[in-house]
Formats: C-alpha cells, structure tokens, sequence
C-alpha cells in the first residue's frame, strides 16, 4: 500500500528535476564546465592558443577546451597564431555549443622538431615511423658537435649556431620536398629553406644548446617573416638569420646585419605585434659591439686592415658612426697586399651605417 502511493509522486518528481537539471545545464551549464576546467578554459584567442601551444609543446595528440568570446573563424585559423617548432593545430571540432561557450577538441599535428629535442634532452626514443625525424636528430648532433663546446658561453653557442646556418642553408626550396622548405628539415637536412626554415632550424639548435629562445612571426618589408629572439646574459636580442644570408648567395660568407639586435634596428624593415613579444633594447651582445667593430674614421682604417690580414678571402663589416662619402675612401684597401679587387655596400644602420667590403670577388 505504501508504494502505491508514493509511486505517482515519484513518476512526477523524476521528469521534473531532469528538466531542472537540463534546464540549469543549459543556462549555467559552460560556466559551471569551465569553471572545473579551469586550466582548459579560454575567453579570447591569445589565451586559446597558450593553452594550444602549451598541450604541443607537451607532445599531445590532442586536447578539449573551453572556450568563449572566440569565434569559429579564429579557431579555424589558430595556426596563424600558434608559434611553436614542436608543432601545429591540425584540425578542430565543435563538441558542444553551450550558452555562453563552445567545448571544442584540437587535434595537433607534432612536428619532427619536438621527437629530436625530446631525445637530444631527455634521451627518448624516437618513434620508429618517424624517419624524418631520425635524419634530422642525425643531423641535429652532428651539427652540434661540430660547432658548439660545453665550454661557450650563451653568445658564442649563438653566434657559431647562427653562422653555421647562414653559410650551409640558401635560400630556396628543392622542388620535390617544398614542404621541408618551412621547417627546420629544410634548412638543416636539404640545406635548402625559407624563412620559417632559418628559424626553426636556429630555435631547435639554440634548445638543444641550452639556450633560450622564441620565434617570431611578423612582416618583413610587408611580407609575411619569421625570425628569432635570443636571451643572452639576461637580456633577449632579435636575430633574423635568413636576411644575414646575402642573395645572390655568397656560400660560407655570414652576414651580421641583423645579428643581436634592438627592436628599433629590426623597425626599420621589419613588422611585428610589440604585445605580443619582449622588448629588445640593449646592444651589449650586439655582433658589431661586441667585437669592436663599430668605429668612427680615425679607427676605420685599422680595423679594415686588421680585417683583411687576418683573412683576406673574409668579408669585413663594420659600423661607422659617421659616414660622408668622402670622408670614407677606400683607397687605401688596394694597398694592402694580396688585394687586386674592392667592392663594397653601404647600408643605413639604425643612427649609423654598415660598410661591407669584398676583396677579390
């Protein structure tokens, strides 16, 4: 008798607090979701794609967020914003649209770069299916062995990693693997690359060297660019190693141009969003101060002279702080024994200018 009785009133409560429950998911569903989820939660894109960066640079397959304020476009174009060699987002999904948000899912596609830092650092295998992967590891330490001992210091790691890249890697891609061109594969293993190849390629190396680093995405002379800033000694310097590298290209010749230098230098021909990177101002780590090579006319001479003996087949730059075309002759060059041929380029260096001379070329 007592079932009968309580039977309808529990026929009737049951719907009742399932519509409750619905009711409340749908309206505070997202916020109560996101706020459990809170280290997968997203209000905007920058903070989305920190949190995509984040799952990639851990060498997850994939990963579910929270997100809201971020439209479907932004999602669909995350890689635009994504700055990592260890990978990119390869497709996303809509799980769930919820009021105030979506659950989403990001598959990652994770590069060859992340496997070779991962065994270079923490000795880990290397999967076997990633052959690509195993060449550029390979190549990678042979690399480094050649070019970097424990003994240098965070700058001279930089500066032998940088040149090694400028003088083996032309700018280019080999037609049938244009794909490597973008990556650090291209620069590295083909010793042919784009921009995006030159920095992965200084940003794996750097890594694997202990040094700290990031990539830039930008504009440079309104195309799209990617380059590199470095911490040295506590202060972070921009590199862009595709523009040291001279066209029509000059084989083991490495420019410095743009070698350590201050967001003002990189402004001149260069674009980048100011908010989103660390502010470079110090010229202590400079190429060009560090090795004494920025000078005014009385000490022009000595140093180019200094230059050409100690290697004449080398290239000579150097920063002049201030140049007039006649003040700077260079007479004097052909002079100096063992030279039968002089060229030279002059270009705007900052406040001051860059001279480069060319013997016997």
């Amino acid at each position: 008798m007592m079932n009968r009785r309580n039977g309808p009133k529990v026929y009737i409560i049951v719907p009742v607090l399932v519509v409750i429950v619905i009711f409340v998911y749908y309206i505070f569903g997202f916020k109560i979701m996101s706020t459990i989820h809170a280290d997968k939660s997203a209000h905007d894109i920058a903070e989305l794609t920190r949190l995509a960066i984040a799952q990639i640079d851990a060498g997850k397959e994939s990963a579910t967020f929270y997100v809201s304020g971020i439209t479907e476009e932004q999602i669909r174009n995350i890689n635009d914003y994504i700055v990592s060699i260890n990978g990119m987002v390869d497709q996303y999904t809509v799980m769930e649209k919820m009021n105030g948000g979506m659950r989403i899912m990001l598959k990652f596609e994770i590069s060859d770069n992340y496997y070779v830092l991962d065994k270079y650092l923490h000795d880990r295998d290397i999967p076997e299916d990633r052959l690509e992967a195993k060449k550029l590891y390979d190549k990678t330490t042979e690399v480094l062995k050649l070019v970097v001992r424990t003994s240098m210091t965070d700058y001279e790691k930089e500066l032998a990693i940088h040149d090694y890249i400028v003088s083996h890697c032309e700018y280019g891609y080999v037609d049938t693997a244009k794909k490597y061109a973008y990556r650090a594969y291209g620069a590295l293993v083909n010793e042919k690359a784009v921009c995006n190849g030159y920095a992965e390629a200084m940003a794996l190396l750097l890594s694997c060297a202990g040094v700290e680093n990031r990539i830039i995405n930008g504009y440079a002379d309104d195309e799209p660019h990617a380059w590199n800033l470095v911490y040295i000694e506590g202060r972070w310097y921009q590199v862009d190693s595709t523009w040291d590298d001279p066209l029509p290209d000059r084989g083991a010749f490495a420019g410095h141009m743009y070698f350590n230098v201050t967001d003002e230098i990189m402004d001149e021909r260069h674009d980048w969003d100011k908010n989103e990177y660390v502010e470079c101002k110090d010229t202590v780590d400079n190429y060009y101060e560090k090795g004494h090579l920025v000078v005014t006319h009385p000490s022009f001479e000595g140093v180019v002279q200094m230059g050409l003996t100690r290697n004449i087949k080398a290239p000579v730059e150097v920063v002049v702080t201030d140049y007039s075309e006649s003040l700077y002759d260079l007479q004097f060059i052909y002079e100096i024994n063992g030279v039968n041929k002089v060229s030279f380029t002059n270009e705007p260096y900052g406040k001051n200018n860059l001279i480069t001379i060319y013997v016997n070329q």
